[in-house]
């Protein structure tokens, strides 16, 4: 009766530990995406005049050991006080540029002319980026490359100012 307790106990023990293995794994594959995966909108000035115009590009910085598929920007650049003009082209390509002092991939996802309407400071919402992501695990295949674990996730820009003087 005493060796049937121990061996519950063992197997509680054992549990618990795969548990809290398979956490922290999952938690390890969650902040390697938070920090390998950026969604950035840069304007190409802050402060426009009246009669000028203004270009905000949108891009998606992607860490060398992480790939994206399946993206979906779900919103779009909506202002009353900007007339909107879509140049992004089709063709997606991938480019390299250091970001945060890492060497990062990037593509532009989008790329838009802002002509305002009005003199002000004016916020632009943030764009929501939907998108799958293979990460690599601790765990090889049988040639020794990492096997990808894929993690649906969603990450949005910051919101965007633009003063017209």
């Amino acid at each position: 009766m005493k060796a049937i307790k121990q061996t519950a106990i063992l197997f509680i023990i054992l549990v618990t530990s795969l548990v809290s293995a398979q956490e922290k794994s999952e938690s390890s594959l969650i902040s390697k995406l938070n920090n390998g995966v950026h969604f950035v909108a840069e304007l190409s000035d802050s402060n426009v005049k009246l009669k000028d115009s203004v270009i905000i590009t949108y891009k998606l910085y992607v860490s060398q050991d992480i790939g994206i598929s399946n993206y979906n920007m779900r919103d779009y650049i909506e202002s009353e006080n900007f007339k909107v003009e879509d140049i992004t082209s089709l063709d997606v390509k991938v480019e390299y540029e250091v970001f945060k002092n890492e060497k990062y991939r990037f593509v532009i996802l989008k790329k838009s002319v802002l002509k305002p309407k009005q003199k002000g400071k004016f916020e632009l919402e943030a764009l929501v980026l939907d998108f799958t992501s293979e990460i690599p695990t601790k765990s090889s295949d049988a040639f020794g490359r990492p096997i990808m674990e894929k993690v649906k996730r969603t990450i949005k820009t910051d919101n965007t100012t633009i003063n017209v003087i």
